[in-house]
């Protein structure tokens, strides 16, 4: 014993530094990629240059991310950052016909395209055009969408150049290209954009960093000049940038992940020193703190509350779980609480980031249908919700999986070191607690939200059916427990059920089922 106890002490000693390490590590920079270095401080003025993209002024580096990510599925290429790449593929009209950049999603479309990813050149040869044209008149209902995803791709790599568009305005800002020598309408500072946006697009087809730095720092002042002589305000896209650089919520996923490593080994072994269940804590701590330094800035970049999309409300509801993790943490000392709220805090955040079609990043201007406060007031407490049930499943499996290796008494050792089923069960009921009255919040305040948008309160949206349908089967669970005596496993499995409801009405309504709450 004495011997296992030593051992234990040794492997603590050698997984905390190691973990306080890897936080370290993620708080600082990425560092640039090898092949972009030589023209980062030169392009750096233009990391910051203000683009009219979408509705919004963006700084230089998300308009190329936005496009990069859209057009290619990545937000680098070839090692160059977004900026570097998009600015390389516009000075260089041969590498943005000729290089496989166009994402194509399905089997088929590669098959039919010549790759995953393939060129314009290629998308657009007549051959292509057949083999696409023959799986529309196939089945139109099935590859009409991807067909369009794919073609938009094309049309977004094409008009690159038109699209930057850098020139100050009032209203629609210009791309450079739309000025024109001899034009009387334009200022100074508009012929000096034009000139030394040609200037850049030559020094980077030369590959001279030199001149390339000269150009992009008298396009910055140009530009800027430009918007205060208009009146513009811009902005604080320094922000913008350091939003995208910093990546809040892929260090929130690294930090959840430490976080499950500490939890796991702290619940494993049962003998290791509480300071490593802290860490766990604090890591869990620092998490949330980076997912909420993500919403934050989106709130100030965007100018509004950022829960329109699938994005912004998925990415609410993860630190919602942490933070409800962690406060379940500190008042119950129950590191397996901890262990599901790092673990599921760095899934959802990979899936997040691994699934763009389901969740665009993307900052997008709010659609008149959800310009109301009460947005707010709903999305945040159905969100919170979500996050306690999404606990209460974990909790849930995690009931079943122990009663199914033999309970309290189990030989194996993994259901041993888990809290005992009583303890289990009712840590269940206490998550499920506090999201159902949250629940009931937001369905009261998206109904009065609905009087105010639609004129009515109710009208059997299948969002609003479905969130009935997940109230109701919560309500039930909390009901049978209280009158009707229901533990152990019969109350894991409902509180499944709940969670089942929740991934329908969040997800499945979206896709599956048409009505008034699709755009979210």
């Amino acid at each position: 014993m004495k011997n296992r106890r030593l051992g234990d002490s040794r492997l603590a000693r050698w997984l905390l530094p190691v973990l306080a390490l890897g936080a370290a590590l993620l708080t600082m920079p990425a560092g640039a990629a090898p092949e972009g270095a030589r023209w980062k401080a030169a392009l750096e003025p233009l990391y910051g240059l203000p683009v009219q993209d979408f509705g919004f002024i963006r700084s230089g580096w998300t308009f190329g991310e936005n496009h990069l990510r859209t057009i290619t599925g990545s937000a680098t290429l070839e090692g160059l950052d977004p900026l570097q790449a998009t600015l390389w593929l516009m000075a260089d009209p041969h590498a943005r016909h000729a290089a496989p950049l166009i994402k194509t999603e399905r089997p088929q479309l590669a098959e039919a395209l010549g790759g995953k990813r393939v060129s314009l050149s290629q998308y657009r040869a007549p051959q292509a055009r057949e083999k696409l044209m023959a799986l529309y008149e196939r089945d139109p209902a099935q590859w009409l969408k991807p067909i369009n995803a794919v073609e938009n791709r094309a049309l977004m790599l094409e008009e690159l150049e038109q699209s930057f568009a850098i020139v100050p305005r009032p209203g629609e800002w210009l791309s450079p290209l739309a000025l024109r020598a001899g034009d009387a309408t334009l200022s100074a500072n508009d012929l000096r954009i034009g000139e030394q946006w040609q200037a850049l697009k030559r020094a980077i087809a030369g590959d001279d960093p030199e001149a390339g730095g000269r150009a992009a720092a008298g396009l910055a002042e140009a530009v800027e000049a430009e918007a205060q002589a208009r009146g513009i305000e811009l902005p604080p896209l320094a922000l913008d940038v350091f939003y995208h650089r910093h990546a809040p919520f892929a260090k929130s996923a690294a930090f959840c992940l430490l976080a499950a490593l500490a939890f796991g080994a702290t619940l494993l072994t049962g003998r290791w020193p509480r300071q490593l269940g802290w860490l766990g804590v604090g890591l869990l701590g620092l998490a949330l703190g980076e997912q909420l330094l993500g919403i934050g800035l989106r709130w100030v970049l965007s100018g509004r509350a950022p829960l329109s999309n699938m994005y912004e409300s998925f990415t609410f509801a993860v630190a919602g779980m942490v933070l409800f993790a962690i406060l379940f943490e500190v008042v119950q000392r129950n590191r397996l609480i901890g262990l599901g709220g790092a673990a599921l805090g760095f899934i959802f955040m990979v899936l997040a980031h691994r699934l763009p079609v389901v969740f665009d990043p993307q900052i997008r201007p709010l659609m008149p249908a959800l310009q109301s406060s009460w947005l707010t007031y709903h999305v945040v407490t159905i969100m919170l919700s979500y996050s306690a049930f999404a606990l209460s499943c974990f909790l849930g499996v995690t009931y079943l999986g122990k009663a199914a290796l033999g309970g309290d008494g189990s030989q194996f050792l993994l259901a041993r070191r888990l809290p005992g089923l009583a303890t289990l069960d009712l840590l269940n009921y206490k998550v499920i607690a506090v999201g159902f009255p949250l629940l009931t919040i937001g369905i009261i305040t998206g109904a009065v939200w609905a009087a105010t948008a639609w004129g009515r309160p109710w009208g059997f949206d299948p969002k609003e059916t479905w969130s009935a349908i997940t109230w109701l089967v919560y309500a039930i669970y909390l009901h049978v427990r209280y009158l009707g005596g229901w533990r152990g496993r019969r109350a894991a499995w409902l509180s499944l059920v709940g969670f089942a409801a929740v991934l329908f009405t969040y997800f499945g309504v979206n896709y599956l089922l048409s009505g008034l709450h699709s755009y979210v």
